[in-house]
């Protein structure tokens, strides 16, 4: 049997008790197994509204016999343990290819979701992925070479997050991972990985993210802090974002202390923001985090918000506060700044790898 036809399956009820036993111990123990069947669950649900489904699943038929054969080899649920043993596996890398791909192409044909919303003449920097608007003749060939290298389904959302602490948990904005099925983190230093929402705070639109993988930061020392301090208006900030796949820096300044309406849990900076900017973190000349960047006044180009450090902080306490058990704390990373008094392109460059695009997929 097939990994698609196991997940169908599955999806439609007809393993035996024995089966769905260990098809569902499977998603919770083989992370590259749990992603393959989300990335194909999202596309069965869209399928599910394509008027085409018939025609595309005797295409998606015709190649894979094209490239494996009618034998191709059935993996029983009994060896799901070794599918990530088998993450260089051809036919594994195709499978989760051509779910992937087609994925895109089911999402984009219901219409996907609206890249931004306003709030307060205020615009949320979530980047529309909409690049994969390919015709069905790109569609089979993109499939017929995922062998050779294997294809995520474009995100409905993306963003920016970035690392708080060395213990694998992210902050990124609220209205990016709202109603989310699934989040994935991805930078030039870290292959995409899976995270989870364990917190947010509407309020002040921000949310916080763990990674499920505890390999992916044994070896953090971030090198920055956060910072509670009054900042002077006038002050040099940068910010670090993904409005497009490659991270962008930007520099500017803090044009006002208070955000939109005289909002004082933000300020308001004189840098060029775009969608996809949102969740990432503004900085002082310092290197410290002094805000979390927000959205845009709509009607200007070179006008932007952030939220204040010192917000998020009290939203955090807030919350370790309620908590019965102390165990499930997080904190920020508030102790060591390695980034003092040293050149701008250098702090960049120890900054980058704790600064992640945030890719966030919604099934309906």
């Amino acid at each position: 049997m097939k990994s698609t036809d196991l997940f169908d399956d599955y999806l439609f009820g007809k393993l035996n008790a024995q089966s769905k036993t260990e098809f569902e111990a499977a998603l919770k123990t083989d992370a590259v197994f749990a992603k393959a069947f989300n990335e194909h669950k999202i596309f069965v649900d869209a399928l599910n509204k394509h008027a085409e489904r018939t025609e595309l699943r005797k295409a998606l038929k015709a190649i894979h016999e094209k490239e494996f054969g009618n034998d191709a080899k059935i993996i029983p649920i009994k060896q799901l343990s070794f599918y990530q043993k088998l993450g260089k596996n051809v036919a594994m890398a195709a499978g989760v290819g051509l779910i992937a791909v087609l994925s895109a192409l089911a999402l984009l044909s219901t219409g996907g979701y609206i890249l931004t919303k306003q709030s307060n003449a205020i615009t949320d920097l979530t980047r529309e992925v909409s690049e994969l608007k390919y015709s069905q003749d790109n569609i089979v060939e993109v499939i017929t070479n995922a062998a050779v290298k294997p294809t995520y389904a474009p995100a409905n959302f993306e963003g920016t997050g970035f690392a708080i602490n060395n213990n694998g948990y992210l902050i990124t904005s609220w209205h990016i991972v709202k109603d989310a099925d699934s989040v994935f983190i991805e930078n030039g230093n870290t292959n995409r990985v899976a995270t989870k929402v364990i917190f947010s705070d509407p309020k002040i639109d921000v949310a916080i993210l763990q990674i499920e993988n505890n390999e992916i930061f044994k070896s953090w020392n971030l090198p920055f802090v956060f910072s509670n301090r009054n900042c002077d208006l006038g002050e040099k900030v940068f910010t670090l974002g993904y409005p497009r796949k490659d991270i962008v820096y930007g520099e500017g300044s803090l044009s006002s202390l208070s955000g939109y309406h005289s909002d004082t849990t933000m300020y308001q900076i004189s840098i060029p923001v775009n969608p996809g900017n949102s969740g990432g973190p503004l900085l002082d000349e310092q290197g410290s985090v002094i805000g979390l960047v927000r959205g845009k006044i709509t009607s200007a180009e070179a006008t932007g918000f952030a939220i204040k450090s010192i917000e998020i902080m009290n939203t955090i306490n807030a919350f370790n506060k309620s908590l019965k058990n102390s165990e499930n704390t997080f904190t920020l990373n508030l102790k060591k700044n390695t980034l003092k008094n040293i050149k701008r392109n250098e702090q960049i460059k120890r900054i980058n790898p704790y600064v992640f695009n945030v890719m966030v997929y919604k099934a309906n």
